[in-house]
């Protein structure tokens, strides 16, 4: 996203002498198009988009009375829905900047079987999500885009021919099991 995207409205082409209009029509296309970032779903970007607003508008000088009343009241309101988006708390960066991205590097299967298991343990949101939603975020989180292969896939681990078709979660059982009594030899 455009962070100063606020910045090429007609309220800055007349701040900065590019643009002939009325300041209080520049002023209520401002709103406008303060109004339609604010709509746009939550990703952070806003906030920082809003900020680069604030801050441009504190610093506007040498312009006309007109205009000088039209970027005081351009102020306060990008300030107060600064407040309102980020609701009053300190602005904090887009999550997507401030957190490590994860791949699933795994088989699929493998991630499905877990799922499934956190879902019938009943371990997220004290088992009131529904798969679905689970398999979307999982699945987003890890940047697995077809979340419709999911089904597909649990249904050929039901079709499995052993004691035990969960071979990723018996696998991982396995393994720490191992890796704690390694630990726990190392510490006698």
């Amino acid at each position: 996203m455009d962070y100063f995207i606020l910045t090429e409205t007609s309220l800055f082409r007349l701040i900065r002498g590019e643009e002939k209009t009325d300041p209080n029509a520049a002023y209520q296309d401002f709103v406008v198009q303060v109004i339609e970032l604010c709509k746009q779903p939550d990703d952070g970007y806003k906030a920082v988009a809003l900020t680069c607003a604030e801050t441009e508008l504190q610093f506007v000088s040498g312009v006309s009375e007109d205009i000088n009343l039209c970027v005081k009241k351009a102020l306060a309101f990008v300030q107060k829905m600064l407040k309102y988006v980020t609701d009053g708390k300190t602005l904090a960066l887009p999550c997507e900047q401030r957190r490590i991205k994860l791949k699933w590097t795994g088989k699929t299967a493998e991630l499905v079987e877990l799922i499934y298991g956190i879902s019938v343990m009943g371990s997220v949101n004290d088992g009131t999500i529904q798969l679905k939603e689970l398999v979307e975020e999982l699945f987003n989180f890890f940047g697995i885009e077809n979340t419709k292969g999911c089904y597909r896939i649990y249904n050929d681990i039901k079709m499995r021919k052993s004691d035990s078709r969960t071979y990723y979660l018996d696998s991982m059982r396995a393994e720490l099991n191992h890796k704690m009594r390694e630990e726990d030899k190392r510490f006698r």
